[in-house]
């Protein structure tokens, strides 16, 4: 929807990386390749890729002050993601993430921390203006403070006659996390969830999370190297193959990055078909590269590219007798 935001919310985060040449053994002193400051968290990294693809976002959280809220913050302003709207803390820690990344395979190992930071509230979600949106997306955290959030969005979308749609994703491994599934049009639901749960397949994880959504949902299952598989009524079950790289080179972020294209790719107008096709390809490029800052080099193809799938479809179906 032209002239309108896709909001990320959830969590920010300060995500302190140490490339290392092999993971490290307990009791060991070990020197990395390299270390560095990123701005993390999942609504965060949504924001990120979403701004790579030139999307106009806003993220929405808390905040605390100090050191690291500079950097966050001018980080953001970077990436052109709005932050007008986030709730500050003062006197509270950052949340912070120690990420071990392994330079053999690319696999991430984090160690999280957020000691004291208060979660977003309702009341805090309440004051935004959400005829300002096309899209609201909410990652799967601070269960039921989201859920009410979730639920205010639908009743303000009826009473306004409202056009956004509303998206969670399901990662963690938490039973609870099901109880979002039933609010959201489109339900991302990520394979740590999928296999704690015991469902054995992608395809097992939308059959069995189905019964729980509201009817006419979108449900979306990505497993990493195994590709991704989506359904809706429309167009029933359709899957791509992951877009696997020569080299693993960073995974942290693969799953956000997943997210944020097919949020792109819906928000744009794009089927179901086509906008798992696009997230598979973005995601594995972003796989192959450190970070987020060559993203839009490596995936300006694959915008291009989802112009002409989806303009083949239409012209195959307006030839179809």
């Amino acid at each position: 929807m032209k002239g309108k935001k896709i909001l990320c919310v959830g969590l920010v985060c300060v995500d302190v990386v140490q490339v290392c040449p092999a993971f490290p053994l307990e009791d060991t002193d070990q020197r990395c390749i390299e270390q560095h400051w990123q701005r993390g968290g999942n609504a965060s990294n949504n924001c990120t890729v979403l701004s790579r693809l030139d999307a106009e976002c806003e993220f929405f959280g808390t905040i605390s002050g100090g050191l690291f809220c500079g950097y966050v913050t001018n980080d953001f302003e970077t990436h052109n993601i709005l932050v007008d709207n986030c709730v500050y803390h003062d006197g509270c820690d950052f949340p912070l993430s120690i990420v071990i990344i392994n330079s053999e395979n690319g696999s991430r190992t984090i160690i999280h921390s957020n000691k004291n930071l208060p979660e977003l509230t309702v009341e805090d979600f309440k004051k935004l203006d959400l005829s300002c949106y096309s899209w609201l997306h909410f990652e799967g955290r601070n269960i039921q403070q989201v859920k009410l959030m979730m639920e205010y969005a639908i009743s303000w979308r009826i009473q306004h006659k409202g056009q956004f749609k509303i998206s969670v994703e399901i990662e963690k491994a938490r039973s609870e996390q099901q109880i979002l599934a039933t609010a959201a049009d489109v339900v991302f639901v990520g394979k740590d969830y999928a296999c704690f749960k015991g469902y054995t397949s992608m395809k097992d994880t939308i059959k069995k999370v189905k019964p729980i959504t509201k009817p006419g949902a979108m449900i979306i299952s990505a497993w990493g190297e195994s590709g991704a598989t989506g359904f809706s009524d429309e167009e029933d079950f359709v899957f791509t193959p992951a877009n696997i790289q020569q080299k693993t080179v960073d995974t942290l972020g693969a799953g956000d990055t997943f997210c944020a294209a097919v949020i792109f790719s819906l928000n744009e107008g794009y089927s179901l078909k086509d906008s798992v096709w696009f997230g598979c390809q973005i995601a594995g490029a972003k796989v192959g590269i450190p970070g987020y800052t060559f993203l839009k080099q490596v995936s300006d193809k694959y915008v291009k590219e989802l112009l002409l799938r989806s303009k083949a479809e239409k012209d195959e179906k307006n030839h179809s007798p």
